[in-house]
């Protein structure tokens, strides 16, 4: 029963720390008006906006293009 009790927390560990994002960012899309970033936010996609351009991290790039475009 314990090894079960384990066996449990290791995928709920591996479940929640797949959900992050940490790539590098890159840049989606042209400029701040041009993207949705409301849509960015309603589906958890972390961005950053330097120099009026927006970026999403690279591992959040195909997530990002399924919801987005």
């Amino acid at each position: 029963m314990r090894t079960y009790y384990l066996l449990l927390l290791s995928f709920a560990i591996i479940i929640i720390s797949g959900c992050r994002y940490n790539g590098e960012y890159v840049r989606w899309g042209d400029t701040v008006p041009v993207v949705d970033t409301d849509r960015l936010e309603k589906n958890n996609i972390p961005y950053k906006i330097k120099d009026n351009k927006v970026y999403i991290p690279e591992d959040a790039f195909d997530k990002a293009i399924f919801c987005c475009s």
